[in-house]
């Protein structure tokens, strides 16, 4: 029979799934700034379509505001991915602590995906912010141009 476990085992334990954690909670966060980014896109689209312009300029702004939703949608979904990846690896760890079953392959695994797929949101958020930056500076350029930006 095996002796209980002491509080430093259980100490260890805690310790072992808590660092994952802290990749979870940053996750959630930049999940969380990708889903209000895709809402500030959601209302710009609801006052273009509210305004009632059409034209040439209304189907090129609504293309652009496709391209970003497109590249949030993907930061979002592979946000998610690298969430369920980590927790997935925090079970791991956890069933390893506890002696039940651990496979250092699926850690491996687990917490690759979650960096790859960490990686790749951040890289569709970087194209999002770059698309939105350059059309920032398209519509200054535009206003310094026109006799009524003046």
């Amino acid at each position: 029979m095996e002796p209980p476990p002491s509080v430093s085992d259980l100490a260890l334990i805690v310790q072992t799934a808590l660092a994952p954690v802290f990749l979870l909670a940053g996750t959630a966060g930049f999940v969380s700034v990708y889903e209000f980014r895709l809402g500030r896109v959601s209302d710009r689209v609801n006052a273009i379509q509210e305004s009632g312009e059409r034209g040439e300029a209304r189907r090129s702004q609504l293309a652009y505001l496709r391209r970003r939703t497109l590249a949030l949608e993907v930061a979002v979904a592979l946000g998610t991915l690298a969430a369920i990846c980590t927790g997935w690896a925090i079970l791991n760890l956890l069933a390893g602590a506890l002696k039940f079953g651990f496979r250092e392959e699926n850690l491996f695994w687990f917490f690759g995906g979650a960096i790859l797929s960490l990686i790749g949101s951040l890289v569709a958020f970087l194209l999002e912010m770059l698309m939105a930056g350059r059309s920032m500076l398209r519509q200054m350029r535009m206003n310094e141009a026109s006799p009524e930006g003046e």
